[in-house]
């Protein structure tokens, strides 16, 4: 029989070089999964806050990379104003991959200028969705990267190592991921 000893470190015992590979290692492998509810529980508060009332399913690319974003589809109500929100590319998720339509009164008593009026509400209340959209969009971007950024970052990573009490060879390559 053989034995064998090997040192093992936590992560601040390691060298700057091993520190580096550790945590480069960690977010490689890192796949996140706080996000999608994090992001969902924010997208509900967004909801409430602009007084949009429905069910959405969120969708989210967020690897900085071209065509990443944010959109979230589903049937809405705003302003007295019914919507429909569905994504439109099967590639991309930001918050000009969806489709946005306002259902239109189908109770017409044949009265234009009712109709008229009825026509210009629904057209500002679709305005003021699609710019309310596009505002909720970019907020749960920029606190997914922000939560993603977080992640990523040594002080994040120590106080998981600390917490789960991982240990490193000298180079840095992590004993019990």
């Amino acid at each position: 029989m053989k034995e064998k000893t090997i040192q093992l470190y936590n992560f601040e015992e390691l060298n700057a070089e091993a520190k580096i590979k550790a945590l480069d290692d960690h977010n490689e492998h890192n796949d996140y999964d706080f996000l999608s509810e994090n992001l969902s529980e924010y997208l509900v508060q967004l909801l409430e806050e602009n007084r949009i009332k429905g069910d959405a399913k969120l969708f989210y690319s967020l690897s900085n990379c071209q065509g990443d974003g944010v959109c979230f589809t589903g049937d809405f109500e705003f302003q007295g104003i019914n919507f429909n929100v569905e994504h439109n590319n099967g590639h991309y998720y930001h918050n000009n991959s969806t489709n946005i339509t306002a259902e239109k009164d189908e109770n017409d008593d044949g009265d234009e200028l009712r109709a008229d009026v009825i026509e210009v509400l629904t057209q500002d209340a679709e305005e003021n969705f699609k710019e309310v959209y596009k505002e909720i969009c970019d907020a749960i971007e920029k606190t997914g990267y922000a939560q993603i950024e977080h992640e990523q970052s040594e002080e994040c990573f120590k106080e998981t190592c600390d917490a789960n009490e991982y240990t490193f060879r000298a180079s840095g390559e992590m004993e019990n991921f």
